[in-house]
């Protein structure tokens, strides 16, 4: 990545998310915040699609430091970064969510069962 005049080389570890503001990106990461002269769509082409989520026109997240996320916003560290419905789907599909059921039945030993679905 190129910044000022100089060539930095980032970790995708360390990049908790990307912002997309007017000509130029921020690549925000766990220790610095890094602007460079590119598009959004340009970056979100380099980075790996298994660790990151464009999740928004102007975002896009880091999964591995992604706390949570709703409806409306994914949650890093500290910061509430939008989600727009049209990439709400998109990061549901990219991450794996774990729903626990409880399934009672009957046995010999009489053993509550636990299942665990995953969803994709």
């Amino acid at each position: 990545m190129r910044v000022e005049k100089a060539y930095l080389r980032l970790k995708f570890a360390d990049i908790m998310y990307v912002q997309a503001e007017k000509k130029y990106v921020n690549l925000v990461t766990t220790n610095k915040c890094y602007s460079t002269l590119c598009s959004i769509g340009h970056v979100e082409k380099i980075l790996p699609p298994e660790i990151f989520c464009k999740v928004h026109r102007s975002y896009i997240v880091s999964l591995e430091h992604t706390v949570k996320f709703d409806n409306e916003f994914v949650y890093i560290g500290n910061r509430r970064i939008p989600i727009s419905e049209q990439y709400r789907n998109v990061l549901k599909n990219s991450v794996i969510t774990l729903n626990r059921e409880l399934n009672s039945f009957q046995s010999e030993n009489n053993i509550n069962s636990t299942s665990a679905r995953f969803s994709l």
